[in-house]
């Protein structure tokens, strides 16, 4: 029987891991999060322990197997769903994307997109406002190549999709059958409007791009204030002038980069 106690030296060790590789500072309290998510992974690859796993994967031997990914995927990776902190989506279609119906291509990114249903959540909404025959388009991307697996499948359980309203559900899901019951896929009218990017907001290279919109929900709280500030200052270097930057509601952006002015909690635009 593989035990799973994870000691201090190792939990420190994944600690500083991580924070190498995603700027993530996991606190104290993840221990057991930690413990219950790679054993998977201890399992899976027939180690003695999470001691063993922790060898392994901060090796290099961890890195050119691909390992390393996996650690960072299982650590990074949070459920999610549509329409997730609904309270966004209204200011956006009222003061943002009714602009631009007949106006220039609109492009928003959602910067931690997870598993897919944020950014499908905004295709639904653009597509609402403004057709899907006019040119807007959404970049989702994330840290966890794994996830994204599931993000370009686009193919969701119906409990992710419990919130999405009737009238959407009926133009923009299609329901399971058979074997697939109990899931719902995303129709491919609006699959052609989204496209998904494997993508680190601390290290990878700043895309060239220039986005209207830009989605960063529910992930800097995971940054330390150093890190944070990095990551809103590089996510302000891709916004269009009085582009806007929509942050979790747990997350504040107050007194932190001046170029950005708060039109509502949660809601910023650059000056």
């Amino acid at each position: 029987m593989i035990g799973f106690a994870l000691s201090n030296k190792t939990f420190c060790g994944f600690q500083e891991l991580i924070f190498k590789a995603a700027g993530i500072s996991l606190a104290d309290s993840k221990r057991t999060l930690v413990a219950g998510r790679l054993a998977k992974r201890v399992r899976a690859l027939n180690l003695q322990d999470l001691t063993a796993y922790y060898r392994y994967v901060s090796g290099a031997e961890g890195v050119r197997s691909g390992e390393l990914q996996h650690c960072i995927d299982f650590l990074t990776t949070n459920e999610t769903y549509f329409f997730r902190e609904t309270k966004h989506f209204p200011f956006l279609q009222e003061t943002v994307f009714c602009h631009f119906a007949r106006g220039r291509p609109l492009r928003l990114w959602s910067a931690a997109s997870s598993s897919g249903e944020e950014a499908f959540t905004l295709a639904m909404l653009l597509a609402d406002q403004l057709g899907l025959e006019n040119p807007w388009h959404i970049l989702g991307t994330d840290i966890s190549s794994r996830i994204l697996l599931s993000a370009h499948q686009a193919i969701y359980s119906e409990h992710r999709a419990r919130g999405v309203p009737k009238a959407y559900w009926r133009r923009y899901l299609m329901r399971g059958t058979d074997q697939h019951q109990g899931f719902v896929s995303v129709v491919p009218e609006l699959r052609e409007h989204v496209s998904f990017a494997p993508y680190n907001l601390v290290t990878s290279p700043r895309k060239q791009e220039k986005f209207d919109v830009i989605f960063c929900r529910n992930v800097l709280i995971y940054f330390n204030e150093e890190t944070k500030l990095g990551v809103v200052r590089r996510l302000c270097e891709n916004l269009q002038p009085k582009g806007i930057l929509v942050t979790g509601h747990a997350e504040s952006l107050h007194g932190m980069v001046s170029s950005l002015t708060s039109l509502r909690p949660s809601v910023y635009q650059l000056n």
